[in-house]
């Protein structure tokens, strides 16, 4: 791993926490640093091979921009849909299953997984724009999911800002239902 791969994975890591401890405390500001860190990771993660990840960096952007303009002019109050989280721990082990039964050759690591997250990920962001409570909920599945991929693929710091992500998703889900 070179130096400048090494810096910017720190300093996007970094980034990213000051992004999700802000947005656990509903500071729009948040937004902001989540636009560095997913800018710097999306052209890690292309120059990793990883194009879903790197989609998913590049849509974190762009929706990161429209939460910047939502949270900025108005208020939006938290939202819940309990019987939201029933159906995202439902799709979970059917995603997975029919993973196994239609492609028996991917693995654990494959593209596949790499997928998914994209298609949580986005659902993830769109709730947290639109502050539904159940977001957090998504975002423990993609953590997870982009830890193991991150690390399977040497992007170390990636890896651990993803289990430090699933920690502080923890606490989000917490401050809003305050």
């Amino acid at each position: 791993m070179s130096t400048l791969i090494f810096s910017l994975e720190l300093v996007a890591s970094l980034l990213g926490v000051v992004y999700i401890v802000l947005i656990a405390r509903k500071n729009a500001l948040g937004w902001l640093a989540g636009i560095l860190s997913c800018a710097i990771f999306a052209a890690l993660c292309f120059e990793s091979d990883l194009s879903s990840q790197g989609t998913i960096q590049v849509l974190n952007v762009l929706m990161g921009l429209w939460g910047w303009v939502q949270w900025r002019k108005q208020v939006i109050p938290v939202k819940s849909y309990p019987k939201l989280s029933y159906i995202f721990l439902a799709a979970l082990p059917v995603l997975y299953v029919g993973t196994t039964i239609f492609f028996p050759s991917l693995n654990w690591t494959s593209r596949f997984l790499d997928q998914i997250a994209l298609v949580f990920s986005i659902v993830a962001t769109l709730f947290t724009v639109r502050m539904i409570q159940q977001h957090w909920m998504l975002w423990l599945v993609v953590n997870g999911i982009t830890a193991v991929t991150a690390f399977s693929n040497e992007l170390y710091f990636y890896a651990s800002l993803s289990v430090i992500y699933f920690g502080v998703s923890l606490y989000g889900m917490y401050q809003w239902r305050k």
